[in-house]
């Protein structure tokens, strides 16, 4: 697949990366149809964020169908249209049960910052 990847400040490179695969049974697996960039992106760009891995596929805001789920996601099955958020909540931690999703402790801002977006 296409993908942007980060490998430090002003250099993002459109390269061939690996299918994604589902590592955790909470993971999912989405073919990106629409994308965007937000602030968050060009300060990725820009170095604002030096603990970034090289080679980190970039991007967390988009519009896909989901081809593969994991053992433990319920909500959502093959073939369904989704959105994805740039914050990632689990609905179980002590954070998410107060809504603050930001702090999810298994999700937050990580796709395209922690784990490959």
């Amino acid at each position: 697949m296409k993908a942007m990847a980060y490998y430090g400040a002003g250099d993002i490179r459109f390269e061939e990366k690996s299918k994604p695969q589902i590592i955790d049974p909470t993971d999912a697996v989405v073919k990106i149809v629409k994308t965007t960039i937000c602030g968050t992106d060009l300060g990725i760009w820009k170095g604002k964020n030096p603990e970034i891995e090289p080679g980190r596929i970039l991007g967390h805001e988009g519009i896909g169908i989901v081809e593969e789920v994991g053992s433990a996601v319920k909500n959502i099955k093959k073939g369904d249209k989704v959105i994805i958020s740039c914050v990632s909540k689990c609905c179980t931690c002590d954070n998410c049960k107060v809504q603050l999703y930001s702090h999810c402790r298994n999700g937050g801002w990580i796709l395209g910052y922690m784990i490959d977006g």
